[in-house]
């Protein structure tokens, strides 16, 4: 393997994925992960190439090969990275899991998977519109550092259209389908941790919310429009079937006008701020999502940010209405996480084509993403490298952003390189070769 570009704490905590990777595969890995958070060009697979200072080391096909061809599994690294998080970055209590997809833009009719879908950041409620590319429905874990929530990366399905599975001839799956399939492997790899999994209302439905796994509770938005009922009544020596609920109620949008709506005001801590809304409780049957199972809805009023009411449902009716509120707040720092990584990580830079490498590629700046924050809490903010310069206009800045993680990250490895001792000019000039591209590409 060439002298490592990486800072050696980094690479020493890649070392925790050895066992997912062949010798040679776990070697490609840490080359190209390396040359993945030093890249300041486009995130194609010769770019991250040139950026870990490996061309010539192996023919550029095996670095292809590494994604289109190579016998490992993304979940596999995922669950070694999901353990690790829980192991240095997590305490006791609940883990907190957001769930949400996330379009990845692309360009060309040939890249395999990819179709045409709503862009939810160009569109409006009156005026969709669509792009070519690939869907990613992400598992997170919300992670506590610096006074922040980090939400970390660690499972990773492609979403594929009904048009694109009747002609490959593949069974078609919804983008429910896949999630509640993540939240069932993490709940199997952590089976002593309850799990608070944080969805928005296209996954708050019967995908997620029935027949769970024991350890997980479920926490999204409703509907103002939820067709609820009350609990069935006790029996009285009726022959048959049991009824599986009781008689119809009114749906949260008609509570919400009733002039015997028991609202209350509640504080609570969403986005980073402190306010007053108010709330009316409402536990019931929400039969299409939860069958039989009594779940809390809290219709919400003045919530930061929205116009109009505002329902949360949560699958444990003991949960006090602050502390739903609260929890679903906390699902934001995945769409953060999806910022940085399209803007500094280039998740929808790589230009594989065929469907193994599609679908083992675009993962990587998100397994990247969670690798620069666990190393950072873990190491790097200790390092001499994390002592940015303070500008004027951050003079109040006491957090770390992942763009300053990222840096120290850089400067740290450029560090270590400098301080190689050169026996000779040309030994210098080996080290100073890359720093100079490096530079150029900035």
């Amino acid at each position: 393997m060439p002298d490592a570009m990486s800072v050696a704490s980094f690479t020493s905590l890649l070392q925790a994925f050895a066992p997912c990777f062949t010798a040679p595969s776990f070697d490609t890995f840490a080359m190209l992960m390396s040359g993945w958070v030093l890249n300041l060009r486009r995130h194609t697979v010769t770019g991250t190439v040139q950026a870990a200072q490996a061309v010539g080391y192996k023919h550029i096909s095996s670095f292809h090969r590494f994604f289109s061809q190579a016998e490992w599994q993304l979940d596999a690294v995922g669950l070694v990275l999901i353990r690790l998080v829980v192991a240095h970055l997590l305490g006791p209590d609940e883990i907190l899991v957001p769930i949400d997809d996330s379009l990845g833009r692309h360009n060309g009719k040939r890249i395999a998977a990819a179709s045409m879908y709503r862009d939810p950041l160009l569109s409006t409620a009156a005026r969709p519109l669509f792009h070519w590319g690939h869907v990613w429905v992400v598992l997170a874990i919300n992670v506590n550092a610096f006074g922040k929530v980090w939400a970390l990366p660690v499972l990773f399905r492609l979403y594929r259209s009904k048009k694109l599975c009747k002609t490959g001839k593949r069974p078609y799956r919804k983008i429910t389908e896949l999630g509640r399939e993540l939240v069932e492997l993490l709940a199997k790899t952590l089976p002593e941790r309850q799990l608070c999994i944080l969805v928005d209302a296209a996954y708050s439905n019967r995908a997620l919310i029935r027949q769970r796994p024991r350890n997980v509770t479920v926490i999204g938005r409703s509907r103002l429009d939820a067709a609820l009922y009350a609990p069935p009544p006790a029996r009285r020596g009726q022959m048959g079937r049991p009824r599986v609920r009781g008689k119809r109620l009114p749906s949260p949008e008609k509570l919400a006008l009733s002039k015997k709506a028991r609202w209350q005001r509640v504080e609570v801590t969403v986005y980073g701020k402190t306010v007053v809304v108010r709330t009316l409780v409402i536990d019931a049957l929400w039969y299409v999502a939860a069958h039989s199972e009594l779940v809390r809805l809290v219709l919400v009023r003045g919530f930061p940010g929205h116009q109009r009411d505002d329902v949360f449902v949560c699958t444990d009716p003991t949960l006090e209405p602050e502390t739903i509120i609260e929890r679903f707040s906390r699902r934001w720092p995945l769409e953060v996480t999806f910022h940085d990584s399209k803007g500094k990580l280039g998740f929808e830079e790589p230009q594989n084509r065929t469907e193994r490498a599609v679908e083992r590629t675009a993962p990587m700046a998100l397994l990247a993403y969670s690798f620069v924050v666990l190393w950072y809490v873990q190491s790097g903010q200790h390092l001499r490298a994390a002592r940015a310069p303070t500008m004027p206009w951050y003079a109040s800045k006491t957090a770390p952003a992942f763009s300053d993680m990222l840096a120290t990250l850089r400067r740290a490895s450029w560090l270590e390189r400098l301080s190689l001792p050169c026996a000779n000019l040309s030994t210098l000039r080996k080290v100073m070769r890359p720093i100079v591209a490096y530079a150029a590409a900035a």
